[in-house]
Protein backbone atom coordinates (compact mmCIF):
# COMPACT_ATOMS: atom_id res chain seq x y z
CA UNK A 1 0.00 0.00 0.00
CA UNK A 2 1.56 3.50 -0.74
CA UNK A 3 1.83 5.95 1.44
CA UNK A 4 -0.38 8.67 0.77
CA UNK A 5 1.71 11.35 3.38
CA UNK A 6 5.27 11.18 2.81
CA UNK A 7 8.24 11.07 6.03
CA UNK A 8 9.31 14.04 7.49
CA UNK A 9 12.99 13.17 6.35
CA UNK A 10 15.54 14.16 9.44
CA UNK A 11 17.96 15.38 6.98
CA UNK A 12 16.45 18.62 6.83
CA UNK A 13 18.79 21.48 8.73
CA UNK A 14 16.26 23.30 11.81
CA UNK A 15 15.60 26.55 10.94
CA UNK A 16 14.68 29.21 12.84
CA UNK A 17 11.90 31.61 12.48
CA UNK A 18 12.55 34.87 12.54
CA UNK A 19 8.89 36.05 13.70
CA UNK A 20 6.18 33.81 14.54
CA UNK A 21 2.84 33.40 12.04
CA UNK A 22 -0.60 32.93 12.57
CA UNK A 23 -2.24 29.87 13.05
CA UNK A 24 -6.67 29.48 13.13
CA UNK A 25 -7.21 29.38 16.81
CA UNK A 26 -8.77 25.97 18.34
CA UNK A 27 -10.62 25.06 21.27
CA UNK A 28 -8.86 21.95 22.62
CA UNK A 29 -12.04 21.28 24.99
CA UNK A 30 -14.79 21.19 22.53
CA UNK A 31 -12.25 20.21 19.63
CA UNK A 32 -13.38 22.68 17.08
CA UNK A 33 -11.59 25.70 15.55
CA UNK A 34 -12.94 29.18 17.06
CA UNK A 35 -15.30 31.26 14.55
CA UNK A 36 -16.76 34.37 15.45
CA UNK A 37 -19.41 35.79 12.97
CA UNK A 38 -18.51 32.67 10.56
CA UNK A 39 -14.53 33.58 10.31
CA UNK A 40 -11.73 32.17 12.03
CA UNK A 41 -10.31 33.75 15.01
CA UNK A 42 -6.47 33.64 14.76
CA UNK A 43 -3.29 33.46 16.99
CA UNK A 44 -0.22 34.78 16.76
CA UNK A 45 2.74 35.09 18.42
CA UNK A 46 2.91 33.48 21.77
CA UNK A 47 0.17 32.35 21.96
CA UNK A 48 0.38 30.46 18.57
CA UNK A 49 3.60 28.90 20.27
CA UNK A 50 1.53 27.43 23.26
CA UNK A 51 -1.46 26.27 20.69
CA UNK A 52 1.44 24.54 19.17
CA UNK A 53 3.10 22.82 22.31
CA UNK A 54 -1.10 21.54 22.99
CA UNK A 55 -1.75 19.90 19.77
CA UNK A 56 2.05 18.69 19.31
CA UNK A 57 1.89 17.00 22.88
CA UNK A 58 -1.11 15.32 22.54
CA UNK A 59 -0.08 13.34 19.21
CA UNK A 60 0.69 9.93 20.02
CA UNK A 61 4.13 8.79 17.66
CA UNK A 62 3.45 7.29 14.41
CA UNK A 63 -0.28 7.44 14.65
CA UNK A 64 -1.15 9.68 12.18
CA UNK A 65 0.26 9.26 9.33
CA UNK A 66 1.61 12.83 8.53
CA UNK A 67 3.51 13.40 11.37
CA UNK A 68 5.68 10.26 10.78
CA UNK A 69 9.29 10.75 10.83
CA UNK A 70 12.08 8.68 9.20
CA UNK A 71 14.66 9.72 11.58
CA UNK A 72 15.84 8.83 15.32
CA UNK A 73 13.32 11.92 16.56
CA UNK A 74 9.64 11.34 16.93
CA UNK A 75 7.04 14.11 17.10
CA UNK A 76 4.43 13.36 19.73
CA UNK A 77 4.01 11.86 23.36
CA UNK A 78 4.12 7.99 23.84
CA UNK A 79 1.22 7.19 26.01
CA UNK A 80 2.59 3.78 26.56
CA UNK A 81 4.89 4.81 29.10
CA UNK A 82 2.61 5.77 31.54
CA UNK A 83 0.82 2.59 30.96
CA UNK A 84 3.43 0.35 32.30
CA UNK A 85 4.70 -0.68 35.89
CA UNK A 86 8.14 0.88 35.03
CA UNK A 87 9.84 3.34 37.65
CA UNK A 88 8.63 6.23 37.97
CA UNK A 89 12.03 8.08 37.29
CA UNK A 90 12.36 6.23 33.86
CA UNK A 91 8.37 7.15 33.14
CA UNK A 92 9.49 10.51 33.89
CA UNK A 93 12.86 10.86 31.98
CA UNK A 94 11.00 9.27 28.46
CA UNK A 95 8.16 11.65 29.09
CA UNK A 96 10.72 14.71 29.11
CA UNK A 97 12.74 13.18 26.33
CA UNK A 98 10.06 13.02 24.38
CA UNK A 99 8.77 16.34 24.91
CA UNK A 100 12.39 18.03 24.27
CA UNK A 101 12.30 16.28 20.30
CA UNK A 102 8.82 17.31 19.82
CA UNK A 103 9.76 20.89 20.90
CA UNK A 104 12.54 20.21 18.17
CA UNK A 105 10.05 20.36 14.93
CA UNK A 106 8.62 24.03 16.30
CA UNK A 107 10.93 26.37 14.07
CA UNK A 108 10.16 29.23 16.88
CA UNK A 109 11.28 27.46 19.89
CA UNK A 110 15.44 27.83 20.78
CA UNK A 111 15.20 25.71 23.95
CA UNK A 112 12.82 24.01 26.74
CA UNK A 113 13.91 24.94 30.32
CA UNK A 114 12.01 24.08 33.99
CA UNK A 115 10.44 21.27 32.64
CA UNK A 116 8.28 19.63 35.44
CA UNK A 117 6.30 15.82 34.75
CA UNK A 118 3.43 15.84 37.50
CA UNK A 119 2.09 11.86 37.47
CA UNK A 120 -1.20 11.10 39.30
CA UNK A 121 -2.16 7.99 38.35
CA UNK A 122 -2.48 7.58 34.63
CA UNK A 123 -2.67 11.22 34.06
CA UNK A 124 0.28 13.37 33.37
CA UNK A 125 1.06 16.77 33.61
CA UNK A 126 3.33 18.67 31.60
CA UNK A 127 5.01 21.77 32.39
CA UNK A 128 7.98 23.75 31.16
CA UNK A 129 8.90 27.46 29.73
CA UNK A 130 9.65 27.53 26.02
CA UNK A 131 12.43 29.97 24.84
CA UNK A 132 11.91 31.54 21.54
CA UNK A 133 14.29 32.26 19.21
CA UNK A 134 12.81 36.23 19.83
CA UNK A 135 13.81 36.46 22.71
CA UNK A 136 10.65 35.75 24.80
CA UNK A 137 9.56 32.44 26.53
CA UNK A 138 6.10 30.82 26.43
CA UNK A 139 5.04 28.97 29.44
CA UNK A 140 3.02 25.85 28.72
CA UNK A 141 1.13 23.30 31.16
CA UNK A 142 -0.48 20.35 28.92
CA UNK A 143 -2.18 17.29 30.12
CA UNK A 144 -0.81 14.37 28.18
Amino acid sequence: MAMFFPMIPEAIPAQAAAEIGRVPAFDMEARRFLLVDGKLVERTGQEAVRQWFELALRQQPDRVPIYRTSGEKRYGIDRGVLETKLPSGYAEAELERSVRETASFCPAVRAVRDLTVSRQGRACLVEFTAVLHTGETVEVSVDV
